[in-house]
């Protein structure tokens, strides 16, 4: 699944968080699987059950080092954040909390994934968290672990300009840094299908790789359940054969600036757990 390269890319993005302001540039984080997080240890606190359902903004600190992310909360209490930060050297990293149902208290790992191909690739950290949402647009909490301790904290945020609606026709999706060696920028086809605003899209890439998958909305938010399926037909083939799932939203950013920030689109987003190969892929 070929693509262009841009040249000066990065290497960590949320690990920063988790390490102390010494180790930065060296450890790393562990694979794990998609259900790496729950809410059942018990926390005193009030309030809720609340509807977190959404999009977030969220920061994570560690000592002198903070980091945002966007990302959602879907109905299942999936948060998946991303950090465009390239100013930092940190781009294209996934950070997952511990499931967030709405109920007050939750706890358990909060993970941070290296993007493919980085100089990290492969590598995730694991810290023990618990957290509190204060309200149907504010959380916050703490982690604990190996490598430091810090502090997170997210609101809700609204990236898009007016409603949320389905998008069709031709469209570029990007993904940042590298699957298996092989970068990625797919030729989509995108149309209306399912309920509300949801949506299907299909690839076919010359090197005998299929892609298909769905964006399908959570209720009316701007929030989606993303599949996305990777078939080798033959030949060279797919980077990253297999169905893989995460969570997606659309927005008015270029936020790794690659289609010149170009005000007249509307991009997506979506942010896909696959172990080792966690990637973002923004989609114009």
């Amino acid at each position: 699944m070929p693509r262009r390269r841009r040249a000066g890319k990065r290497s960590c993005m949320f690990r920063s968080f988790f390490l102390p302001l010494t180790v930065v540039s060296l450890a790393a984080w562990c694979a794990v699987t998609i259900a790496c997080g729950s809410s059942n240890k018990s926390t005193t606190c009030t309030g809720g059950p609340y509807n977190v359902v959404g999009d977030w903004q969220v920061s994570v600190q560690n000592g002198s080092q903070s980091v945002t992310g966007y990302g959602a909360i879907d109905s299942a209490g999936l948060a998946l954040f991303f950090d465009n930060s390239a100013s930092t050297g940190n781009t294209g990293d996934t950070l997952e909390l511990p499931a967030v149902t709405g109920s007050c208290a939750f706890s358990g790992n909060i993970t941070d994934y290296e993007e493919p191909g980085g100089l990290s690739s492969g590598q995730s950290t694991i810290d023990t968290a618990q957290g509190n949402v204060t309200s149907a647009t504010a959380l916050n909490g703490t982690f604990t672990g190996s490598n430091g301790n810090g502090t997170f904290s997210a609101a809700s945020f609204s990236p898009l300009t007016g409603s949320v609606s389905a998008v069709t026709g031709s469209k570029t999706g990007e993904v940042q840094g590298t699957i298996n060696s092989q970068s990625v920028l797919l030729p989509l086809i995108f149309s209306a299908s399912g309920t509300g605003d949801s949506m299907s899209f299909t690839s076919t890439i010359a090197q005998n790789c299929n892609v298909a998958g769905t964006f399908t909305q959570v209720g009316t938010a701007n929030v989606f359940d993303v599949s996305i399926t990777f078939t080798s037909t033959g030949g060279i083939g797919c980077a990253l054969p297999g169905t893989f799932t995460g969570i997606g939203f659309e927005s008015n950013s270029d936020y790794f600036n690659i289609n010149g920030n170009n005000p007249a689109d509307t991009y997506l987003y979506a942010d896909i757990l696959a172990s080792s190969n966690t990637f973002v892929m923004e989609i114009f």
